[in-house]
């Protein structure tokens, strides 16, 4: 069962009992078992963009529904006031319901710190009581170090798990208001620090029915406003105001040999969101990191993937062709490739190269999960069967249905695959740009390959679409920086 299917299921409980008694206009309340008890009614899921929680503290106590955990939490002069003396102490209140897919936002100003790396934090999964396992998003007083903001969870052990951090692009300090804001899709989130997005996570913990919160560190923290909004589900369309997401394409191809760890170490230096690689078979079933159907391109070896064995693809050198300070470097195996991912950072869009037997999908799902990977892979392929063994096998991965020539019908071939996302070439997206609006009015995001040209980058971020494939990544990184900056001075 689905984290929204398990929210959407009506719940009866003693408070519904009794204001139905209410309203019958019993004075004393006595519960006896009906013949048929009536069910509650449903409660409906709030639609993308409808406003759940939208308080500005005007009242004179804490509103209805805000309940505070630890701490020290009231309202003053028409602000929330949060305030924590003891830094080994998270102060925190809960509020809000369990939503999937939302954006929390707040502004909020630190009044006193007990030094700069006190906090406060939007509590994006917290349970109503404010018990252990909870994930937020943290803004230190001393916003612009390394780890000014970060996405963290609270384990049950009462340790702390810190899966991402990032410095902000100015200082919170004290006694100024800053906003900040959090998008969540499920185990995806992305931090935005004064209108401007500063960091992403795909490892964020979610349960089935923790809220919202606001939380305080070793600080008096003060809100003069706070929001919560529904959104769509797919977390792979770009919010208005975002750059373009970067997949680098077969890692930093451009400065390393492709589809080799060290370029995919290159591509986590260049500024790249993610990793784009290709996957195929050895002859002996083990998949291998590689584009071509053949080893002779790419390394010193020669024929097909598939009628080499591990162990002869273990020795070949996969280096030497691109520069000979690479001489040695080995092509990877996917389980190899995952674990470096997973350990050193980044996400990966692999695509099933070729055909593919159900079995050797299976093999390549099997490996996803057993390096727990499932939270940061993205499966792409031409190959139609490739993507439907995939989903039937492991609902949980992102679906990309990879095009040099558009569909006739693009969004009815996304419904019937069960897309995420849509990725056709450049020059099959060029003439009819406005299939991006009606793949996105489906709930389809729309990444294109592989673009190195900034004047193709500008008119597809302009379209609209999601993310851009490029051999480039430095140079895509870096136009977004330039891209966002320009827009922070409109």
């Amino acid at each position: 069962m689905t984290l929204r299917q398990l929210v959407a299921r009506p719940r009866r409980t003693g408070l519904v009992a009794a204001l139905a008694a209410v309203a019958l206009g019993v004075g004393t309340i006595a519960f006896t078992a009906p013949a048929e008890p009536a069910s509650a009614p449903a409660v409906r899921d709030p639609a993308p963009g409808d406003v759940v929680v939208d308080e500005t503290f005007a009242g004179p106590g804490l509103p209805a529904g805000w309940n505070p955990v630890d701490g020290d939490w009231r309202v003053e002069n028409g602000r929330l006031v949060g305030t924590s003396a003891d830094a080994a102490r998270q102060s925190r209140i809960t509020f809000g319901r369990h939503l999937d897919d939302f954006r929390l936002e707040a502004t909020a100003r630190f009044d006193t710190v007990q030094d700069a790396t006190r906090w406060t934090a939007l509590g994006l999964d917290v349970p109503a009581a404010g018990t252990t396992p909870w994930s937020i998003a943290t803004v230190r007083s001393g916003t612009t170090a390394a780890n000014g903001l970060e996405f963290a969870q609270r384990t049950t052990g009462n340790a702390w798990n810190v899966t991402d951090t990032a410095a902000a692009p100015s200082a919170a300090a004290t006694g100024r208001d800053v906003r900040i804001a959090v998008e969540v899709h499920g185990i995806t989130a992305r931090w935005i620090f004064e209108g401007r997005e500063v960091l992403r996570t795909t490892r964020l913990a979610r349960s089935a029915d923790g809220g919202q919160a606001l939380l305080v560190n070793g600080a008096r923290v003060s809100f003069a406003a706070v929001k919560v909004t529904a959104l769509a589900p797919n977390a792979w369309i770009r919010p208005a105001g975002t750059p373009v997401t970067v997949f680098a394409h077969r890692g930093g191809s451009s400065a390393a040999p492709e589809n080799t760890l060290v370029s995919d170490e290159v591509a986590r230096r260049a500024g790249a969101q993610w990793v784009e690689n290709d996957v195929q078979p050895s002859k002996d079933g083990v998949p291998y990191v590689l584009h071509d159907d053949t080893v002779d391109r790419t390394t010193n070896g020669t024929g097909r993937i598939r009628d080499l064995t591990a162990a002869q693809l273990d020795a070949l050198d996969a280096g030497s062709w691109f520069a000979p300070a690479y001489a040695g470097t080995r092509l990877p195996t996917l389980a190899a490739q995952l674990e470096d991912l997973r350990t050193r950072g980044g996400n990966l869009l692999l695509e099933i190269k070729g055909p593919h037997t159900r079995d050797e999908v299976a093999r390549i799902v099997k490996e996803v999960r057993d390096h727990g990977m499932t939270d940061r892979v993205f499966v792409q392929s031409f190959q139609v069967d490739a993507l439907r063994y995939t989903r039937e096998l492991a609902p949980e991965l992102p679906l990309g249905l990879l095009r040099s020539e558009l569909d006739p019908d693009p969004v009815a071939t996304a419904r019937d695959l069960g897309l995420t996302a849509y990725n056709p070439s450049d020059g099959a997206v060029a003439p009819r740009l406005g299939v991006v609006k009606d793949l996105h009015a489906a709930g389809v995001a729309v990444n294109v390959w592989t673009v190195d040209a900034p004047a193709r980058w500008k008119a597809l971020e302009t379209a609209g679409v999601d993310g851009i494939i490029t051999n480039r990544a430095a140079e895509l990184a870096g136009w977004n920086e330039a891209w966002l900056q320009a827009a922070a001075g409109r």
